[in-house]
């Protein structure tokens, strides 16, 4: 994937903080996991807010981020790109750029260092949410104004919009529950991030067992070998976690080494927050770089792709 120079200096994008992973963040391949990744993303992206005049009381007019929280900052969309392993304990630092700033919401543009090299990069659509957050509400003027000197070019921008059909369950080929949990409720009450984040993966891991399991491997482990490379995320609404989420999966493009899968979390009948998920599959011997899909895994993913059809949801 071609980036723009930009993202690979941490000059260009303003303020750089130290952010940390934990331990506990390590995953069976022995690198920082997805999830974590995203969460430092986020990390270094509410400490800009805090800093960029919203954190305790005052201000610009009455708008607040942190602690009072007058602003329900929350995005509309993601864009989380994995270019290289992040590794625990290695400082990693994480610069920020802001890259635009509306009534209807602000760009923000982080990256991840770590000895120097940018191991990732997320863009995310952050809106004012409604207390009942379900609906984008429109941002402060005052606020607006106070981060007008802020912002910088903008780049290349990622598309938000929510995919065509990703709210009717039918197109999804494969199904799977998940409960909540209190964890997963964040300061305002709503949704927490890392709680979609989770939702998002488990549904991924759903399929991608299933299709491993009839291509005649070992689901449990094998499935592994298929890593993200990028994640375009969409939130519908982020109101509070329901007893259980039902998520949903489907394969829309499979490549030589590649696939992307479309996957859901449903809030009862209504759709909570779709991913599209790019991923690349890898040597199981631990070879570097991309690996063709073997043909029988290839037929599998090919089995539970994306419906296009009419018929209802069951």
């Amino acid at each position: 994937m071609k980036h723009e120079a930009w993202r690979h200096d941490p000059a260009a994008y303003g303020s750089t903080q130290p952010v940390a992973a934990r331990y506990a963040d390590v995953d069976t391949r022995r690198h920082v996991n997805n999830i974590a990744v995203y969460g430092l993303h986020q990390e270094a992206r509410q400490r800009w807010l805090m800093a960029a005049g919203g954190g305790g009381a005052g201000g610009a007019g009455s708008a607040t981020v942190w602690p009072v929280g007058s602003l329900l900052l929350k995005p509309l969309y993601s864009r989380t790109e994995f270019w290289q392993e992040c590794h625990y304990p290695a400082q990693i630092n994480a610069p920020l750029r802001l890259m635009q700033a509306s009534p209807g919401g602000l760009t923000l543009a982080s990256g991840l260092f770590q000895g120097g090299i940018c191991v990732g990069m997320q863009q995310t659509r952050l809106a004012a949410w409604a207390p009942d957050l379900s609906t984008p509400a429109v941002l402060p003027a005052a606020w607006l104004n106070d981060l007008a000197a802020s912002v910088q070019a903008a780049g290349d921008m990622p598309a938000s919009h929510i995919p065509t059909g990703a709210e009717q369950c039918h197109r999804y080929p494969v199904a799977a529950a998940l409960a909540s949990r209190y964890g997963d409720f964040d300061a305002d009450g709503g949704t927490s991030e890392l709680a979609v984040m989770r939702g998002i993966e488990q549904a991924r891991a759903a399929l991608l067992k299933a299709a491993f399991a009839a291509a005649g491997g070992q689901p449990e482990r094998d499935w592994v070998s298929l890593v993200v490379v990028r994640i375009d995320l969409h939130w519908v609404h982020h109101r509070a976690p329901p007893a259980h989420w039902a998520l949903a999966s489907a394969v829309t493009h499979t490549g030589r080494s590649s696939v992307v899968l479309r996957v859901a979390m449903f809030d009862g009948d209504t759709l909570q927050a779709t991913a599209d998920c790019v991923m690349v599959y890898t040597d199981p011997a631990g070879l570097p770089g991309a690996a063709p899909l073997p043909s029988a895994l290839r037929v599998a993913l090919q089995s539970s792709h994306w419906f296009t059809g009419d018929t209802p949801c069951p």
